[in-house]
């Protein structure tokens, strides 16, 4: 059994809009023990489009199409694959009446080419889209299932995850299922990590073990295949506590959680509050901590002090520390994180300051240098990081390693310590 992801626009070949459609189904289909062998991309052409679906069908049990569904003269995805297939569009009065009623609710007029939407190739099974005015279609022939689904994410995503998945595994008799879990790890190198956990990857054959770096980050992906849900938890499990044994507090989350969330909770949890003072993340910081729900429980302010004027004028640092140290320096840095949590009253005051590049590097300071500060009632502490990759790869990754300094130290594990 195999499958073929068809995504279909012209814009995605003119690179106006990522292809993001592909590797989220994939992923979804891949968790649902459907294989996924091939993919392909074409523009909103009818000669093109009709070539792939014929290649596709030469190689493919199941086409999973997105895209050229909507309304206009250059969606054609339904009437390409009804002629491909012989079968006649005939219009489905239950798609053509849900379309008016979104219309009608909206209080706007139904244009005419709306109509277009509601042609069904006949023996298609239609999948309702209750987010938009394309429906999806499901149809067979000679043994092969062929799906259509809107190009729109929103509308996508949930009529595969609710309509398509189960039907396709239905259909082809699928009863295995592929789990994935990640564990996410900050402030180590992927040979550190090897070196941790290097002989489960060359021991391991269920679940697999496989290393992915990210920006500021390395995951550990673990994943199971199997029918029993039961038996794929206790062996994911088994594997999840072995991992988190070798690496410790190196894991800073799992799955979704991102490192603002986990420090956003700790915090919570503490009681704590936070300022921040930025100059080379330019606000990152503080933007990645207020994009969680509910920051304003532990996130009092945020200032970014650019200039050297800035950093004396509003945040109290010593003029003759910038001068004889430099405004990219531990000492600046410190200073920062002492002003920023005097101004605003808070536990903790984290700054950052560095050279994000692409010029302004010395030998002795070079691009990707960012100092990082966190002060507290008594205490402060610093470090400098070494960062690789152009401006706004710096800026993420200092602002990576700012909140990392948070996580651990609300913890209580020195920022050094691997």
């Amino acid at each position: 059994m195999s499958v073929e992801l068809l995504t279909i626009g012209t814009e995605l070949l003119l690179g106006q809009i990522v292809d993001t459609n592909a590797s989220w189904m994939a992923q979804r289909l891949a968790e649902a023990g459907i294989d996924v062998f091939y993919k392909s991309t074409v523009g909103d052409n009818w000669g093109r489009i009709e070539a792939a679906i014929r290649l596709a069908m030469s190689r493919a049990d199941v086409v999973i199409m997105t895209g050229g569904l909507g309304p206009t003269e250059d969606d054609l995805t339904r009437e390409v694959l009804a002629a491909v297939l012989d079968r006649p569009l005939r219009l489905d009065a239950a798609v053509l009446c849900h379309i008016e009623e979104r219309f009608a609710h909206r209080r706007v007029m139904m244009a005419e080419n709306n109509r277009k939407q509601a042609m069904v190739p006949e023996g298609a099974e239609v999948l309702h889209n209750p987010r938009g005015t394309a429906p999806g279609l499901l149809m067979r022939s000679e043994g092969r299932v062929f799906v259509c689904m809107p190009g729109v994410p929103s509308e996508m995503k949930p009529m595969l995850l609710e309509q398509v998945i189960p039907r396709i595994r239905d259909s082809l008799g699928i009863r295995s299922r592929i789990v994935s879990r990640v564990l996410k790890t900050c402030g180590i190198s992927e040979s550190t990590l090897d070196q941790r956990i290097g002989d489960y990857f060359r021991e391991m054959r269920s679940p697999t073990i496989g290393v992915l770096a990210h920006m500021g980050e390395i995951h550990v992906r673990m994943t199971c295949k199997g029918e029993d849900p039961a038996e794929i938890a206790r062996l994911l499990d088994d594997l999840e506590a072995k991992i988190r044994e070798r690496l410790g507090h190196l894991v800073f989350g799992k799955d979704d959680e991102r490192l603002e969330a986990v420090v956003g909770r700790l915090l919570r949890e503490q009681k704590a509050t936070l300022a921040v003072a930025e100059s080379c993340t330019g606000g990152l910081v503080a933007s990645r901590l207020t994009d969680i729900p509910g920051s304003s429980d532990y996130f009092e302010r945020g200032v970014v002090s650019y200039s050297p004027a800035a950093k004396t004028g509003l945040l109290g640092v010593p003029p003759e520390v910038i001068q004889t140290r430099g405004v990219v320096s531990l000492e600046v840095a410190r200073a920062m994180a002492v002003g920023v949590r005097r101004m605003g009253g808070t536990t903790l005051g984290v700054a950052t300051t560095g050279i994000a590049g692409p010029a302004g590097g010395t030998p002795e300071k070079p691009v990707g240098l960012v100092c990082v500060a966190l002060a507290w009632e008594g205490g402060e502490a610093g470090r400098e990081f070494r960062l690789h990759g152009e401006r706004e790869q710096v800026k993420y990754r200092g602002a990576q390693m700012a909140l990392e300094m948070l996580r651990r130290h609300l913890l209580g594990i020195p920022m050094d310590e691997v």
